[in-house]
């Protein structure tokens, strides 16, 4: 609906006086000139005018080559001819105008890509300004061919649309096609090929590509509500001595170029101003309307050039836009970005905000480092990290150089691990824009079920209901049972999975950095928490006499390797609980119904394969055993969100009873309100997070702590983030906190500063910060 109502605001403002030509910016590059002569018939439409006369504009659907190949890729093109001076739009045209639409039609196997745009021109007639091209363009598509896509001749259609404007503006369409040849032998460039070298240079450079300045960027709210303006900032600083050349606050153009490419909000306004370290600060206003349903994800951002070094970098820049709806409480954005430029908009909570923080980048490296290595013994880690103790104990007969190979395949899991989920985070952010934070893979059913089988089966693997077949050892090794380098780089990668859910002392911080940091610091942080996580066992392999102090082995291993398949079971039943709370009752006692049926496959592995076994019974033995799960994850696994309302009137309690737990409220944003001139104490656990439970059965729900909470006054509040929850984050982030667990005391002075206690607590700092929270005052 909304996209017929920006189309009715094109044609008014084409109205009166205002057009589409005038005077443009400087022409791009001239195109190579090609022979088109051999564009199929059915792939280059002259569309008509009603009146019969040629339409402004030309289509042809180009290839770059002749071919591809099975599970190849290729580009395709749009070219659109234009008559001269008219001209098509870019995907945000600006006071007026569309962008080019394309509708594909493919065979199975076979996808397109969106077409990406070049740099545009600008176009300015009486105020009216607007961004596309004259003469002509050619939008670029990548096509993939899937392995299983057969050689042969395949049909392939596009139905483009388009608007181009003179001094007035006429729509247009066509319908393309062409065939797609599938071949395994070595394509051939079509005569057209050059265009498409000529088009990709002008495209803008992907903004993890570039290297010369650093972005940060916010939005005004945790969330976009229906009806609500918005704003959004973005920051360029110089990573090295040059500074960004030319900018001015006067003028937008070519500077930033404000991208508004959707239906369901509209951009209201955009301002721009050189910063003091040689940087610029844009911000963008938008007002949104009221789409059905809310968009899962959404984006607002700009396209920059700038000149640094004497280079030009044209790249686009995205905030994300998370929706919410409503009736749903949402939070005005702290980040200093908002700050440093004087706006209302800043948002300050009734309580005292935290000063930004100001560690410098080594000291957030040594943080990270430390607290990597104090993960080893959070309770998410501790099953790894006596899985490899065993294994490290099983092996001590193993020579120095394969004690260092062990150590460094093992380190080389975890920081592979640890570099995947950095470029996770960066393509959820820019690509998806999605607002993620530590531990944020926990709160996706799918990846909690999936580690879930993993460990598992890894457990019913310790109790001898299957072997794991040796990986990556040589013969020898493999003759005694001992673990190649594949199989401890495996290890590694395993324990980085059971590590990300939990919150070491002094990683919170880092990590917080980390989320809010360009591209580059986030890899190094991560790649410091890796090497912490990863350093005890480095020492062992790479200091033989550490490596002598481990015991040795004997007949007492098959008990403890018993014992640690218990530790595994009961890691799995912990993983149910926390995918029981994400997709509710019924559905986790359905994928329990899977574990069994997992279990079974594994005795049937077991069974048929094995040591002593042919490679033929080993194959049947591992389809067999993979086939009786998958069929029955067919009938019992349904991994949707339970989305059931919590039924919360948002009311305080009168009266709580602190003698048998802690009576905990719901957080909410409207109970912090509410509760201003009491002291709160505002727990933000996960059920995912090992930590959290461990410090709330230790030491939250004691009696002393919960006497001293009825004692001093104090409202208990819990914040759960074991599902995504925006207004939660943004709370973790204000305190430069990357996840859970993170305990925060609110005095009931509003005019006094939060107490925020470290991840791991002791009984006596909880109730020191409760007396003091509360003040002379507590009865």
């Amino acid at each position: 609906m909304h996209k017929f109502f920006a189309m009715a605001c094109c044609l008014l403002s084409l109205t009166g006086s205002a057009h589409a030509g005038g005077e443009s910016s400087a022409p791009p590059p001239t195109p190579p000139a090609v022979d088109l002569s051999t564009v199929p018939s059915t792939a280059d439409v002259q569309p008509k005018n009603p009146d019969a006369t040629d339409h402004p504009v030309r289509a042809r659907l180009l290839a770059e080559n002749t071919s591809v190949a099975p599970g190849g890729t290729a580009r395709l093109g749009l070219l659109l001819v234009q008559a001269e001076n008219w001209h098509t739009y870019w995907k945000s045209p600006g006071d007026i105008g569309l962008p080019t639409d394309a509708v594909w039609t493919l065979p199975e196997g076979v996808a397109v890509t969106q077409h990406e745009y070049p740099v545009p021109q600008r176009f300015d007639q009486q105020d009216q300004v607007s961004f596309g091209y004259e003469n002509q363009v050619l939008l670029i598509s990548d096509l993939s061919v899937a392995d299983s896509v057969a050689p042969g001749t395949y049909p392939i259609r596009v139905d483009v649309s388009w608007l181009v404007c003179l001094t007035s503006c006429i729509p247009g369409d066509a319908t393309l096609s062409m065939d797609l040849i599938v071949s395994p032998d070595e394509p051939a460039a079509t005569p057209y090929a050059p265009l498409f070298p000529h088009y990709a240079a002008q495209h803008p450079t992907a903004v993890l590509d570039v290297e010369t300045f650093a972005v940060e960027t916010a939005l005004s709210h945790s969330a976009i509500q229906p009806n609500k303006p918005f704003k959004a900032v973005i920051k360029l600083t110089p990573t090295g001595a040059d500074t960004l050349e030319g900018v001015t606050a006067d003028a937008l153009w070519p500077t930033m170029t404000p991208v508004a490419s959707s239906y369901d909000w509209m951009l209201n306004g955009a301002t721009l101003k050189p910063t003091g370290d040689g940087g610029l600060v844009a911000i963008l206003e938008g007002e949104s309307f009221e789409p059905d349903p809310l968009p899962k994800t959404d984006k607002i951002g700009a396209l920059f050039q700038v000149k640094i070094g004497g280079e030009w970098v044209r790249t686009e820049i995205y905030v994300p836009m998370p929706w919410a709806a409503a009736d749903t409480p949402v939070m005005e954005s702290t980040s200093p970005l908002w700050s440093d430029q004087g706006s209302a908009d800043a948002a300050q909570d009734t309580r005292a905000a935290p000063e930004e923080d100001s560690t410098p980048m080594g000291l957030n490296l040594f943080w990270a480092f430390l607290g990597g290595l104090l993960l080893n013994v959070m309770p998410c880690v501790l099953p790894v990290l006596t899985l490899k103790l065993y294994s490290l104990v099983e092996q001590t007969d193993i020579n120095a150089a394969e004690q260092r190979v062990a150590g460094a395949a093992y380190t080389a899991g975890i920081l592979a691990s640890f570099w995947l989920l950095a470029a996770a985070v960066i393509i959820l952010r820019v690509s998806f824009g999605l607002d993620v934070n530590w531990g944020f893979q926990f709160q996706y059913p799918p990846y909690v079920a999936g580690l879930t089988v993993v460990v598992f089966a890894f457990g019913l693997s310790l109790f001898g209901v299957f072997e794991i077949p040796t990986i990556g050892g040589n013969q020898a090794m493999n003759a005694s049972a001992k673990e190649g380098p594949v199989g401890y780089f495996f290890t590694g990668v395993f324990a980085t999975l059971l590590a990300t859910p939990c919150s070491a002392p002094f990683l919170g911080t880092a990590v917080a950095v980390a989320f809010t940091a360009p591209t580059h610091i986030l890899f190094l942080i991560f790649t410091m928490v890796g090497l912490g996580l990863a350093f005890p066992f480095l020492l062992i392999a790479f200091v033989p006499a550490m490596y002598r102090l481990l015991p040795k082995p004997g007949a007492w291993m098959e008990s403890f390797k018993h014992l640690l398949g218990f530790t595994l079971v009961v890691t799995s039943v912990w993983l149910v609980g926390v995918l029981t709370s994400q997709v509710g009752n019924g559905r986790a006692v359905l994928f329990m119904y899977e574990l069994v049926a997992i279990a079974l496959g594994c005795w049937a592995f077991g069974r048929m394969a094995g040591p002593g076994k042919t490679g033929r019974q080993t194959l049947a033995g591992l389809g067999v055993g993979l086939a009786i799960p998958l069929l029955a994850a067919n009938w019992l696994v349904d991994l949707e969100m339970d989305t059931t309302p919590v039924c919360d009137d948002g009311s305080v309690a009168a009266e709580m009873s602190f003698e048998e737990s802690v009576p905990w409220q719901a957080f909410t944003e409207e109970r912090v309100a509410a509760l201003k001139g009491k002291t709160v104490f505002i727990d933000f656990t996960a059920d995912w997070c090992l930590t959290c439970k461990a410090n709330e059965k230790a030491i939250l729900e004691t009696k002393p702590v919960r006497e001293s909470m009825r004692d001093n006054g104090v409202v208990p509040l819990k914040a759960d983030w074991t599902k995504r929850d925006p207004v939660i984050t943004e709370w973790l982030r204000r305190y430069q906190r990357a996840g859970v667990p993170f305990y925060l005391v609110l005095p009931a002075d509003p005019t006094a500063a939060p107490i925020a206690l470290p991840e791991v607590i002791t009984a006596g700092m909880v109730m020191e910060a409760f007396k003091e929270a509360a003040g002379p005052s507590a009865g």
